[in-house]
């Protein structure tokens, strides 16, 4: 189901508070764990304000999740981009990603909430690890830089690759689908035991 997003917001201040709020419980609480009636209280508004401004609780993480991102992406620009000796924008990047663990909570917030998700339509295995889920989507997505080396070999092509790991990691999450019926034959003859 996709949730549908707000145009603009009806009230600027109040979507802030929301958002600030929202932040705080995602990553204190997780997605399942967020409640909407305390984050609009947190926030000073009523839940029924809360929804003139998102959708359902998807909506709003989505949001937290993007306000976050391009918040990371301006302190990168400003802590980083700007040095000028190219070692210590390596040195500055590795402390800045060390930095951004509590931001990445929201986020994995959203990846854990959409595993429930998919567990509760039947679509993903109830026995899935849904904490290593995150894990294995951040181990992959550095799968092309390492594949790009493959590739410039001649031994498997990118896009090949790309799809059996989507492939795999799909096959992975997958519930199990319910086998066809099978017909049940005839009784089965019994033997002649030899004497």
């Amino acid at each position: 189901m996709v949730a549908r997003r707000s145009q603009k917001p009806r009230d600027p201040a109040r979507r802030q508070r929301i958002l600030e709020a929202a932040r705080r419980h995602f990553t204190q609480h997780g997605f399942k764990g967020t409640n909407l009636d305390a984050v609009a209280a947190e926030a000073g508004c009523a839940k029924g304000a809360l929804y003139l401004e998102f959708a359902d609780k998807e909506s709003l993480l989505r949001e937290v999740v993007e306000q976050s991102f391009a918040a990371i992406g301006a302190r990168y620009a400003e802590e980083v981009m700007s040095i000028a000796s190219p070692l210590e924008r390596l040195v500055a990047t590795l402390r800045f990603a060390y930095r951004q663990i509590e931001e990445g909570k929201a986020q994995l917030a959203m990846i854990r909430g959409w595993v429930d998700e998919g567990i509760a339509r039947g679509e993903i295995r109830a026995d899935i690890d849904r904490d290593a889920v995150p894990i294995v989507i951040g181990v992959l997505r550095f799968a092309p830089q390492h594949l790009g080396m493959i590739a410039e070999l001649g031994l498997f092509s990118t896009e090949r690759a790309l799809d059996a790991l989507v492939d795999v990691f799909r096959a992975g999450l997958a519930a199990p689908k319910s086998p066809p019926p099978t017909k049940r034959a005839g009784p089965t003859p019994k033997r002649r035991s030899k004497r």
